[in-house]
């Protein structure tokens, strides 16, 4: 999951780096631009879906965006949940510990995103507890899928998945390389190589 923020992209336009990670393999995209109003998110949503057709795509919550352009909907862990809040029936939590994910699997949600992991930009100040938080929030949402996010790398990726993750989220080392597709390349590669290794 490439999770998107304009801010980190060194000035370049969002939508053509998206393609470009997508080109080199990314396969979900979460559209998470807090500052922006719904119809400024619907409108990059609709230019990624003219761009790259066929993308998964999730937005960070915004219900009604959501619920009007047919999206998955992430959202963080302090965000209400509510019944009927994406048409597409995909929808997704932030959690940051085993309480938090224990509740997102009670509620019902298709998929948790673990972190922080590692130390990163996203999340200054904050320590990460390694793959030893994948291990424990595996432990108590399995068989929910669990990706893993915050300064993951492509030598990272082995550790994360062997603890029991289904994949990784990744912002800044895709929006902040001077070639997105060949990064995502790696990430890609990393990422499958250690799934076939973990069956």
């Amino acid at each position: 999951m490439l999770v998107t923020d304009r801010h980190r992209c060194r000035g370049r336009p969002l939508v053509p780096l998206i393609v470009q990670a997508i080109e080199g393999g990314v396969d979900w995209v979460q559209v998470r631009e807090k500052d922006l109003a719904d119809d400024a998110l619907r409108a990059i949503v609709l230019e990624l879906r003219g761009a790259a057709p066929g993308v998964r795509i999730s937005v960070n919550s915004s219900r009604r965006v959501a619920r009007t352009l047919d999206l998955g909907l992430h959202l963080p862990a302090s965000a209400e949940y509510q019944d009927g809040q994406t048409t597409s029936g995909l929808w997704g939590r932030s959690v940051h510990g085993p309480a938090e994910a224990e509740s997102a699997a009670r509620e019902g949600a298709d998929y948790v995103v673990a972190g922080t992991v590692y130390p990163t930009e996203s999340k200054p100040g904050r320590r990460g507890r390694g793959s030893e938080l994948v291990e424990e929030i595996v432990r108590v949402v399995s068989p929910v899928p669990v990706l893993a996010i915050g300064g993951v790398s492509v030598t990272r990726i082995p550790e994360l998945i062997h603890a029991g993750a289904h994949g990784v989220a990744v912002c800044g080392v895709l929006l902040g390389s001077n070639h997105p597709r060949r990064t995502a390349q790696s990430l890609r590669l990393a990422l499958d190589v250690a799934l076939r290794a973990s069956r």
